[in-house]
């Protein structure tokens, strides 16, 4: 009986053990436009601004050097912010060909609902906007093509409501 005991032990430690070393690895996105050009990145804006039902393109705001800011809007007048910044960088080591402008940078701010299912399109999850809610990080790593980059989720500062999912280098 003890024999029985020690063993039933054993079998749950090592279960538990295994759920818990599960939860370090990173996040690994299906569709993201980091280490891209900008029209990679205007795709990108498009498909995932059609992702949220009702939210229609209101403007493209790209008076700000290296930066591009997509703004969808609702019936209710919620909007959806989707930006992005690149850089210009070389592609090869000829000096005679000019730089490609590539996507170092994305931030997705919008109302939960929202950013929930655009979370859950972009990760190919189904989470539930108060399960994401407790979620949120400042900075965790993700994984994409293989390469590693950060990922933030948080309520946006200047919207109360609003949350922000972004991407980095």
């Amino acid at each position: 009986m003890r024999l029985l005991l020690i063993a039933l032990l054993l079998f749950t430690y090592t279960a538990a053990n295994c759920q818990e070393e599960g939860g370090d690895e990173p996040l690994v996105p299906r569709i993201l436009a980091l280490d891209t050009t900008i029209n990679i990145a205007r795709s990108f804006c498009e498909q995932v601004g059609n992702v949220p039902q009702g939210y229609r393109l209101a403007f493209v705001d790209n008076e700000t050097r290296f930066a591009v800011r997509y703004v969808f809007k609702n019936d209710k007048n919620e909007s959806l912010r989707i930006d992005y910044r690149f850089s210009l960088e070389s592609i090869d080591t000829n000096a005679r060909r000019p730089k490609v402008p590539i996507v170092n940078f994305q931030r997705i701010s919008g109302e939960l609902s929202a950013i929930t299912t655009i979370y859950n399109y972009i990760f190919g999850a189904s989470l539930s906007p108060q399960r994401l809610i407790s979620m949120g990080t400042q900075g965790s790593p993700i994984i994409y093509k293989g390469r590693s980059y950060q990922y933030t989720f948080l309520p946006d500062d200047y919207e109360p409501g609003y949350w922000v999912l972004t991407f980095l280098h």
